[in-house]
């Protein structure tokens, strides 16, 4: 393999062209070694963030150097960047060797590579170094890139200019979500080099220097942060907060590198166990995931177990002959009025009827109906019959699907429900026994509910059987009949039970019966 050296006797660069023929011809056309845009992240948290990329890269230092090296060998890219350094120091009466010496050290330095790693990965480090300051539009700015940078390291050897390097450390970074590296391993190899050195992790330490993260060690393995540097494009103003960016950072507790952190990783920092077994959480960065507590470990939850509830017509679909569905959903969306007279907005009216319309795709047949004997619950059952077609259909008002059902003391709910809300109040009380003094005992009430209000009038339902209530009989019911796993706990996730959404009761032909959380709308919450 042709090796890069550096040469201290003189200041002219020449080409090694082995190690730096990384990019495109000088007409600029091809996108050789650009950074794409990778793709956003998998809903099961397989696949990178999307990561923004501003600069698209021909990359031109192999033709500059091609073109300054007048015969010269030897030289390389730290030749280029150091020139201004090292003619201050000659100025300063630092002598030849002393100057090239110290110019080559400060510029890898400002790279974040030290004497030992040069000594022993030389080619690596050359390469790397080559690949980060190509990420110019032109060959002409990259020219004037190298340029820049040499001055600004010329009076201290140090690089003060932090808006570039966090430029090309956003570059970088889609360079590396993408793993657009074999690009530059390529463009490498087609000029007859083999062995080409492991590079790509000199270009990776690049990112935590110019975006000011502590080293990776042992003792922040698994640390997980987020870019606070404002000139970056993956900028966040703070951890949970992806308005600009979803891109997290994690210490790799392996390579004791910094890399893109996955979903999984970046969105259940700190969650330590869950608080009960099925527990539901949001992700913490990416707001649409969500994540089930299942066996003792956080797994990222399928779409049904985050949003806890099964489609009705999917339910009804896989029916079998021989049972029964009997299915107990809140009334679609109401108007503002809550009393027993309020009605369904135009738009409940027309879930309504696209439920109905949906179930019939499945299956035309007869449809008992049941409603708490508010009108908005009327309504709901009414115009899901006529999207379903039907004209003739039985429907009869439930006592026991009044909004009430739980109530023990109305005065005294009255009172919480005034004090907290009653989402607050209704969701304590189904999955933590609180406010036992207005209520009654859950698990006693819900089986009375179901064996005295449903299953006793089981002989003159039908096969498919709508039952429509509210949400404070909806959601203690939920709790009931999931044990406690249904995703409507107010009080600690801000779910509520959305509309049309509810149990279903699925009667056996042996009389044994199974519930399912359902949904009538796109999702169970709200």
């Amino acid at each position: 393999m042709v090796r890069l050296k550096w040469c201290v006797e003189c200041l002219a660069t020449a080409l090694a062209v082995a190690m730096l023929l990384i990019g495109c011809g000088s007409s600029g056309d091809s996108d050789n070694g650009n950074a794409v845009s990778p793709v956003a992240d998998d809903p099961h948290g397989n696949t990178p963030e999307p990561v923004v990329d501003t600069v698209r890269a021909p990359l031109f230092v192999y033709e500059i150097l091609a073109d300054s090296a007048s015969g010269s060998t030897g030289i390389n890219i730290l030749t280029l960047l150091s020139r201004p350094r090292v003619e201050q120091l000659l100025m300063n009466h630092v002598s030849a060797d002393s100057a090239a010496e110290q110019a080559k050290y400060e510029v890898l330095a400002a790279f974040g590579i030290d004497s030992l790693q040069f000594a022993m990965d030389s080619d690596a480090v050359l390469l790397a170094i080559s690949s980060l300051v190509q990420n110019r539009f032109t060959k002409e700015e990259t020219r004037n890139f190298i340029a820049t940078l040499g001055e600004d390291l010329k009076g201290d050897g140090v690089w003060n200019d932090p808006n570039v390097k966090i430029q090309i450390a956003d570059w970088e970074v889609g360079i590396d979500s993408a793993w657009r590296y074999n690009d530059i391993r390529n463009n490498v190899t087609t000029w007859g080099v083999t062995n080409i050195p492991n590079f790509e992790k000199y270009m990776r330490w690049f990112i935590p220097l110019a975006y000011l993260f502590e080293p990776c060690s042992e003792a922040n393995a698994g640390t997980v942060t987020f870019v606070n540097q404002g000139q970056s494009v993956l900028f966040a103003n703070d951890y949970e907060t992806s308005d600009h960016s979803a891109v997290r950072f994690i210490c790799d507790a392996n390579n004791k590198e910094w890399r893109i952190a996955q979903p999984m990783e970046k969105d259940t920092v700190g969650f330590g166990p869950g608080e009960y077994d099925k527990e539901i959480r949001e992700g913490r960065v990416i707001h649409d995931n969500y994540y089930i507590y299942d066996s003792g470990a956080w797994r990222m939850a399928t779409p049904q177990e985050a949003d806890g509830f099964t489609d009705l017509v999917e339910v009804y679909a896989g029916l079998k002959s021989d049972e029964k569905v009997v299915f107990i959903i809140r009334h679609s969306e109401r108007t503002n009025e809550t009393g027993e007279k309020g009605h369904l907005t135009e738009n409940g009216k027309k879930y309504a009827r696209n439920l109905g319309a949906r179930l019939a795709q499945v299956k035309k047949e007869n449809i008992y109906f049941g409603y708490s004997g508010y009108t908005r619950t009327k309504e709901t059952c009414e115009n899901i019959a006529e999207g379903y077609g039907l004209s003739n259909y039985d429907l009869e008002v439930l006592g026991g699907l009044d909004g009430d059902w739980y109530v023990k003391d109305s005065d005294k709910a009255e009172s919480y429900i005034n004090s907290a809300g009653g989402w607050m109040v209704y969701s304590k009380y189904a999955f933590l026994g609180e406010y036992a003094d207005a209520f009654y005992d859950l698990e006693s009430r819900s089986e009375k509910l179901l064996n005295d209000e449903i299953k006793a009038n089981l002989r003159k339902m039908e096969r498919l059987n709508i039952l429509v209530t509210h949400d404070y009989l909806v959601v203690p019911l939920l709790a009931y009949t999931t044990n406690g796993h249904a995703n409507v706990r107010y009080y600690e996730k801000w779910k509520w039970v959305n509309y049309m959404a509810g149990v279903a009761m699925i009667i056996s032909a042996d009389g044994s019966v199974r519930y399912i959380p359902v949904k009538g709308l796109e999702t169970g919450t709200m």
